[in-house]
């Protein structure tokens, strides 16, 4: 019987710290895994902690998604007092969400994918940040302009740029200045050029060539938030969607379609079409069509449909939901209910020993459900996070990708190669080591 031979390799330029493990049966390639060294335990840490406490500690899962796991456990707790934080409070949040997505998606496709891209589709290979940076000067104006853009949001409505202060249990601790609102109107408005910009390069670059066909996706489901068929990242019902068919239900009923053991890395599906899942901005274009929306349609007339099949697909996406949600705050700072002194409410006596809260943050769906006693004491929590459903799909999928190089490639050269598979996906390691 031959040994399996483990190799190892340190997967570089992602969001966090992992390794791609090649299993070797003899000189074949038997699989691949996408490895996460680190457990924090971020499940047991909240074990017998105070109702109050939680989303400050969420808040330190991870420093790009702060504001979505901030946000996701004040959901879950105002479920157990049975409160709804007022309009100017949702408004906040969702503003807040906007500034997280727009650091988080342009981040991810300048500084790890766009090599990739370039690389793959045959233009130029970059090997270190200089010549990045250098290779369209304007482009790295223009993302370092949207970084701060989305660096400001959170600095002015959270109350810093990391692990914001002013979302509470109940709502948004701020009423916001006309002054910082006339700021973050002015730099969304030239956010808003910006990104039209990088969605103008991405075309100009890529639009009339073909993916490579090992990145094209296999038949999966779609999960995702829906809101009565919009796009919607704060509220709405969850969604697990097929070419065939489509199931729709309110997080209080997700036990019956997916679940997971806290003892075990992984999210299992059930009652789902036996395909893989994704969640995320594929996902969400394919659950709500935002690429109908009339302001955005010519972008989407000028790609290839091969695209449009690939994870490399995402990257576009991207930048199409940054320029979507920089005009949705600028709507948000038109909303009356904005301006409003709104006196939050008290949490109260608890109403229920559970709790659920859910939204899209940018990689994809993120659910917390939190179990307390009467003490109003964590006894137990539930974190699904969008890597983590993501991983068995990108397990698969770098493995056939794997098979196939090695068909011509040495192994060393496999093991390089195929880091661009990951990163094409995205993955949180921060919010994965939960």
């Amino acid at each position: 019987m031959i040994k399996l031979q483990k190799i190892v390799e340190p997967c570089k330029r992602i969001e966090g710290n992992a390794n791609i493990k090649i299993l070797l049966r003899g000189e074949n390639i038997d699989h691949v895994e996408f490895v996460i060294p680190e457990v924090r335990g971020f499940e047991n840490i909240l074990m017998n902690k105070k109702t109050q406490d939680i989303p400050r500690i969420v808040s330190r899962i991870c420093g790009l998604c702060h504001a979505s796991q901030a946000i996701v456990s004040n959901k879950a707790i105002e479920d157990i007092y049975g409160i709804n934080p007022p309009t100017q409070s949702i408004i906040l949040r969702r503003i807040l969400l906007i500034g997280e997505l727009i650091k988080s998606h342009v981040m991810h496709f300048f500084f790890q994918s766009f090599p990739d891209l370039l690389k793959l589709i045959n233009l130029q290979e970059i090997s270190n940040p200089y010549d990045l940076m250098q290779f369209d000067p304007h482009l790295t104006s223009n993302v370092f302009d949207l970084i701060k853009l989305g660096s400001e949001i959170d600095k002015i409505f959270g109350g810093r740029y990391v692990h914001l202060i002013s979302c509470i249990s109940g709502g948004v601790i701020y009423h916001p200045s006309q002054i910082n609102i006339n700021l973050v109107r002015k730099l969304l408005q030239k956010g808003s050029n910006n990104a039209k910009y990088l969605i103008e390069t991405f075309i100009k670059l890529f639009s009339s060539k073909t993916p490579p066909s090992s990145f094209d996706l296999p038949k999966l489901n779609y999960l995702g938030l829906s809101n009565q068929g919009a796009y919607d990242r704060y509220s709405g019902d969850i969604v697990v969607k097929n070419y065939k068919n489509q199931l729709n239900f309110h997080e209080k009923d997700y036990q019956s379609y997916f679940d997971k053991d806290i003892e075990v890395f992984g999210v299992s599906f059930h009652q789902i079409d036996d395909m893989g899942v994704i969640t995320g901005p594929i996902a969400r274009d394919n659950i709500n069509k935002i690429s109908t929306k009339e302001r955005i349609t010519p972008y989407f007339d000028k790609i290839n449909e091969n695209w449009k099949n690939s994870i490399l697909y995402q990257n576009f996406l991207e930048l199409i939901e940054v320029d979507h949600e920089i005009h949705e705050c600028l709507k948000l700072l038109n909303e009356n209910s904005l301006y409003e002194r709104s006196d939050l409410p008290d949490l109260g006596e608890i109403q229920k020993l559970e709790g659920i809260g859910m939204l899209e943050a940018p990689r994809g769906f993120l659910l917390h459900h939190y179990k307390i006693n009467q003490d109003e004491t964590v006894i137990q929590a539930k974190l699904f996070i969008a890597t983590e459903i993501n991983i068995p799909l990108l397990n698969f999928m770098t493995s056939k990708y794997a098979h196939y190089l090695h068909k011509n490639e040495e192994i060393d050269k496999v093991r390089k190669e195929i880091i661009q598979m990951i990163r094409a996906f995205d993955p949180c390691i921060s919010c994965a080591s939960h």
